[in-house]
């Protein structure tokens, strides 16, 4: 009788390449074999999908820190080599505002009045203000280890002085408008904005930084 564990197939069927005359007998051990190979093509998948900005113009031209009478100013820095070729995808509330990688940056205006600042990888970070006009706020982005990629360790608030500092090691990139924007999704978005309220709960000292910072 043949064992029940095992089942015969054709194995170029289910391995590109392997020459198969007939049927063959696939034993466990090569069931296991294909599943790592499977798991290894998505963790590879995982990573070159999250090694290019798609919405992101590299820039020379660095910006003018001023901000309009009626609206803020906003400065994402990931002034770290550390998981460098991942993006990052970066929002106020929901909206798309730009990408980061390892050693970059971006400005974006924010209309006045609270609202969140998520960064989205692996996981999310995020952040809170009662953005006011004619101020800078700047945020650092810290990166962790992840599994499948490079993970945010959270958002840090920045003096003038530390952002300038780390903005010259940094390239300026700008966010190209031509595109479409990807919003993110609301589900995600609730999820994120519960974590966040939870982590403020049981670990207020770590939130303490940014939730007393109010921009420059």
């Amino acid at each position: 009788m043949q064992n029940a564990a095992a089942a015969v197939v054709t194995a170029d069927a289910l391995v590109p390449g392997w020459a198969a005359s007939g049927s063959m007998l696939l034993t466990l051990e090569m069931k296991g074999e294909i599943m790592k190979r499977y798991i290894l093509a998505l963790i590879c998948i995982s990573i070159v999908s999250g090694c290019a900005t798609s919405h992101m113009i590299k820039s020379e031209e660095k910006p003018t820190m001023a901000p309009k009478s009626d609206s803020a100013l906003l400065v994402i820095i990931r002034d770290t080599y550390f998981g460098g070729a991942i993006v990052f995808w970066n929002y106020l509330d929901r909206k798309l505002i730009g990408e980061t990688m390892g050693k970059s940056y971006f400005v974006t205006e924010v209309p006045p009045g609270p609202r969140y600042v998520i960064s989205s990888t692996e996981n999310t970070g995020v952040a809170r203000f009662d953005f006011k006009p004619q101020k800078i706020y700047y945020l650092g982005q810290s990166v962790a280890m992840g599994v499948w990629r490079a993970r945010t360790g959270g958002f840090y608030p920045m003096t003038a002085q530390e952002a300038s500092e780390s903005m010259k090691n940094c390239a300026y990139y700008k966010f190209n408008p031509e595109d479409a924007n990807e919003d993110l999704d609301s589900e995600a978005f609730k999820n994120a904005v519960a974590e966040y309220e939870a982590g403020i709960k049981e670990h207020p000292e770590a939130y303490k930084a940014l939730l007393e910072y109010d921009g420059q």
